[in-house]
């Protein structure tokens, strides 16, 4: 199926989709409260109202996330105050809630917008599902939007300070690192923004930037010394600037000067110097050279804007995944890992619940992030560990092509010099970010309580602090002091989904209201066509509603899955770790999701019973080439033994749907 296609068909099989699933939210919301049945049918009514006014897209993806926020702010403040949003006009009375859902801000507010001391758990959860359900659901921008954000991105980077000479010549000498990076609290421009503050924060701000210093010093020597023999070179999963089916990602040809400066090719290109020396005498040259450009791609996020990433050039990306592990691993294994965890954002969230109980941690989040690390606060940051600072700078790209889509005249292409230390897409962009992020949290708390920057008192703050990429938990007393800081860093906190009041609180994707979950689910994307993809996301979509014990809307999405599927997709328990629909209560193995018994057979060699079940399997094709990279990309994808393995320039793996035989342990809970 074509992507025009495919967006055709999820566009129009959408609004049906998501009527359906409202009325069953709706369902499922007159099952807990079935005194207010009347009352939530108008409320249906008002929505189908308004959708044929403004539309399908606009209500339930624009309109409906708006009174979130506005909601999810009032519960933060302890006040509701209707705006004049659509679907918040308030009807006769001198009552400040809304119509629509009136019956259930009345369980959470009293009639003057106040919150109640004995509000209503479930009645918050369920406004949150109403107004949420739609939230993420997977839709093509258009044009306009996605232009916008592209001017948006560009003025975000015209924004920030041109990077220092260290970072535009091809191979500095690391006497340059001392001479251009002196420290936070010693550079001119966030002297400059410290002067521009109120009188009566300058002191203290100051003393921010001179704690910032010794948290980065001692951070990044806690990190150990850096060489690239020491960690893996391999591809990072994403897309590269020059995508695969034109090259073979492990043929090296942009390998520039500055990247050679750190990473000599002859020895992080090939598997061995027999064929560097090969390669040399083929080319002609001692090393490829290029200057690498990143491109600049867009993919759906909201309705209203998309996700902007950079596809990097490989041999960087090659390089930057070196950088990557050893952060990851040092980190890790160090007194930082207390606070980031890379690969698991349990911290956070469990923070995160702990906070809006106690009311004594804030969650902070901050706008476009990743586009606002500069290379002056990077440089300033791993000042102390030169050799990784020169590796940041020459795996970092400093220019990336833009596509501009002009009505009636096509694309329009420029390459940007970037400001900005890096994109998202980098694989260096996580691990620097957090890492500038814990270091700005740890030396505002330390500044507002007046303690030595030692580890000592850094591990003090052990299940107060987690940092999880732009997701920040921080004491409440220190909230105030590391907003101002990040600002003078160039960074910008997002106030609408930032929380230090109240009980209520969001981080890395839980919500949290006095220590109870209040995270609703969301609904994706409608079933389309037979596409695996689409099948695994409806049984996604559907075990997150059953998990909430919304069981009719649940039901609701699977139903969109066609007959012929459904009769060999298993239900598995909600501990088991099988594709299939979830359920709480344990079925009789062999049982799918149309209620009918599997097919079943007794394997004679295994000696045990097996149910014949839908499961999804990724494969990608490979195309055989003709050069010597074979081993090298052997080594680097370290195959099993017992794997049928290939040679050469793989596809992006498919997601395919075939029916195996199961043993009876997926149907045992984990």
């Amino acid at each position: 199926m074509s992507k025009s296609r495919e967006l055709g068909e999820r566009r129009q099989a959408l609004p049906r989709q998501l009527s359906r699933v409202y009325a069953s939210i709706f369902a499922d919301l007159a099952y807990a409260y079935p005194d207010n049945v009347d009352w939530f049918e108008k409320d249906q009514a008002r929505l189908r109202r308004l959708v044929e006014q403004r539309g399908y897209c606009q209500v339930y993806l624009v309109d409906l996330p708006a009174l979130g926020k506005h909601l999810d702010q009032a519960l933060a403040s302890g006040a509701y105050r209707c705006l004049g949003l659509p679907l918040q006009g308030k009807g006769p009375g001198h009552v400040q809630m809304p119509q629509f859902l009136r019956q259930l801000y009345l369980r959470v507010f009293d009639e003057s917008g106040s919150l109640k001391e004995d509000y209503d758990e479930t009645a918050i959860f369920f406004l949150r599902q109403v107004l949420y359900g739609a939230k993420r659901t997977s839709i093509q921008c258009s044009d306009e939007a996605v232009e916008k954000e592209i001017t948006e991105f560009v003025q975000v980077d015209t924004s920030l300070p041109l990077p220092e000479k260290f970072w535009t010549e091809e191979n500095p000498p690391s006497s340059l690192i001392p001479q251009t990076y002196g420290g936070f609290s010693k550079s001119p421009w966030y002297a400059k923004k410290v002067q521009e503050l109120p009188v009566e924060k300058r002191a203290e701000s100051t003393r921010f930037l001179v704690n910032l210093d010794l948290v980065s010093r001692l951070m990044v020597t806690s990190l150990g010394p850096y060489s690239y023999g020491d960690w893996r070179m391999r591809h990072g999963p994403g897309v590269v600037s020059v995508p695969p089916p034109m090259r073979n990602k492990y043929y090296f040809m942009g390998w520039s000067e500055r990247l050679e400066s750190v990473y000599p090719i002859a020895d992080c290109g090939f598997h061995d110097y027999f064929a560097w020396v090969d390669d040399v005498k083929i080319r002609g040259m001692e090393a490829p050279n290029g200057a690498p450009w990143s491109r600049l791609i867009d993919v759906p996020k909201t309705f209203l804007k998309p996700r902007l990433i950079a596809a990097e050039p490989g041999e960087h990306q090659w390089c930057q995944q070196n950088l990557k592990a050893y952060m990851y691993s040092r980190c890790r294994k160090s007194w930082i890992g207390k606070f980031v965890r890379f690969n698991d954002q349990t911290l956070n969230q469990q923070l995160c619940r702990k906070g809006s109980l106690t009311g004594l941690l804030a969650t902070l989040d901050l706008s476009s992030a990743s586009d606002r690390v500069t290379c002056h606060a990077v440089g300033n940051l791993f000042r102390a560990r030169q050799e990784v600072l020169q590796a940041l700078r020459a795996s970092r790209t400093h220019q990336i092509l833009i596509e501009h889509k002009i009505p009636r005249n096509g694309v329009k292409c420029e390459i940007l010099e970037l400001r900005k230390f890096s994109t998202m897409g980098s694989a260096c962009t996580f691990p620097v970010e957090s890492l500038m992020f814990l270091a700005a949290t740890i030396a505002a708390i330390l500044t507002v309580r007046e303690e030595a920057v030692t580890e000592r008192n850094i591990r003090k703050l052990e299940g107060s602090v987690a940092v999880f990429g732009d997701d920040i938990v921080v004491p409440v007393d220190s909230r105030e002091l590391l907003v101002r800081g990040l600002e003078i860093l160039d960074f910008k906190v997002n106030l609408a989904k930032s929380f230090w009041t109240g009980k209520f609180r969001e981080s890395c994707g839980v919500d949290s209201y006095a220590g109870i979950d209040v995270t609703p689910a969301y609904f994706k994307s409608p079933y389309i066509g037979s596409k695996p993809e689409s099948l695994a996301t409806v049984v996604e979509v559907s075990n997150n509603f059953y998990a909430r014990f919304m069981v009719k809307t649940a039901a609701t999405v699977a139903s969109s899955i066609p007959h012929q599927f459904r009769k060999d997709l298993a239900m598995v328990p909600m501990g088991s770790g099988a594709f299939g629909v979830k359920s709480f209560v344990v079925p009789e193995p062999g049982t799918s999701a149309s209620g009918k018994p599997l097919l079943k057979r007794f394997n004679q060699r295994l000696q045990k019973t097996e149910y014949k079940a839908c499961c999804l399997s990724a494969k990608s094709k490979c195309t055989s080439t003709k050069d010597n990279t074979a081993l090298l990309q052997y080594f680097t994808e370290e195959p099993s033994p017992f794997t049928k393995w290939k040679h050469g320039v793989k596809q992006r793996p498919r997601l395919k749907e075939k029916a195996k035989y199961l043993g009876g342990e997926a149907w045992i809970s984990s």
